[in-house]
């Protein structure tokens, strides 16, 4: 958890702030939030994590550097960037811009010192505790119009901006006039040397993944501990296509079939004379109702009046 917290608070402090461009004479560049065009100073973030400016020193006043001096002697020789307000807050690889026109009372925005004309200027930017020193530059006499900027935003050389490529609040030109692409295009305008090239590139790769795979072939194959993985491998398959394959047990003959004597048909044609006249023949519905008549029928009289030693066969 203390490692979390101060990890957060780094991020959120201003040791990442930079000095990226500087604007002394303004007649023609950005203008503030009044309509008033005056020197400007731009800060840059060279870290990818948040940093806040607030509470934080700007100052032109060399005496600063006197170490004999305490800190709220240095604190009065310069200009806090208030505090309490979420527009101090820097993005990672953003940029920031105060203007010297020495009118505090505009905003938080506006220093309390100005920029002098056709002379140098030192410029440093402390921290809040008014004693730790951030950044400085050393701004050179300058022209209308000029800035005094970073190769690259944050890092590398300064040098003299022109007008044309003066970028308040924007990322720094790095070339001037006509870059490399240009020339390039220029130079090369039918392609024929992007297609060389490329073919050149192409076929290096391929020569290189050839001899790299036939070096890695040779290494392999004279590796005594590939030889011997290789004759282990070789043994153990041998051995397999010498074993003799297992016999295998004969399938069951079908038994045979029994003799026939001539029952067996009969047998057959009887059942399916037996299942044609049941399933074949249509015959009258019985009611199963059993009706005795008490009276005396032709049977009985015959049966009375002829003997017969077997009357009821």
């Amino acid at each position: 958890m203390m490692v979390l917290a101060a990890t957060a608070g780094f991020a959120q402090g201003a040791k990442n702030l930079k000095f990226n461009e500087i604007l002394v004479t303004n007649t023609e560049s950005i203008l503030d939030e009044y309509g008033c065009r005056s020197a400007w100073i731009e800060f840059h973030n060279d870290a990818f994590a948040s940093a806040n400016a607030r509470n934080c020193f700007l100052t032109t006043n060399r005496d600063v550097l006197n170490e004999e001096l305490s800190a709220p002697e240095r604190i009065k020789m310069m200009y806090q960037i208030p505090s309490g307000d979420v527009a101090t807050g820097i993005h990672g690889k953003q940029k920031m811009l105060f203007f010297a026109d020495n009118m505090p009372k505009r905003g938080i925005f506006h220093t309390s010192f100005t920029l002098a004309d056709s002379t140098e200027n030192w410029i440093a930017l402390y921290d809040a505790n008014g004693t730790t020193l951030l950044d400085s530059v050393t701004v050179p006499a300058l022209g209308e119009n000029q800035s005094w900027a970073r190769a690259k935003d944050g890092v590398g050389e300064w040098r003299i901006v022109t007008a044309d490529n003066v970028t308040p609040a924007a990322t720094n030109i790095v070339e001037q006039g006509e870059g490399k692409v240009a020339k390039f295009k220029r130079m090369d305008s039918l392609g024929l040397g992007m297609t060389v090239m490329c073919m050149a590139v192409v076929f290096s790769a391929l020569a290189i993944l050839w001899f790299l795979f036939a070096a890695i072939g040779k290494i392999f194959a004279n590796t005594w501990i590939f030889i011997k993985i290789g004759k282990v491998f070789t043994g153990i398959i041998s051995v397999f296509k010498k074993a003799p394959a297992q016999a295998v047990a004969p399938a069951p003959a079908a038994p045979a079939p029994a003799a026939n004597d001539g029952k067996a048909d009969e047998e057959m044609a009887a059942i399916c004379m037996a299942l044609h006249e049941h399933f074949g023949n249509v015959h009258d519905e019985e009611s199963d109702v059993l009706t005795i008549d008490s009276g005396e029928s032709s049977w009985h009289m015959l049966t009375h009046t002829h003997s017969h030693p077997y009357p009821y066969n």
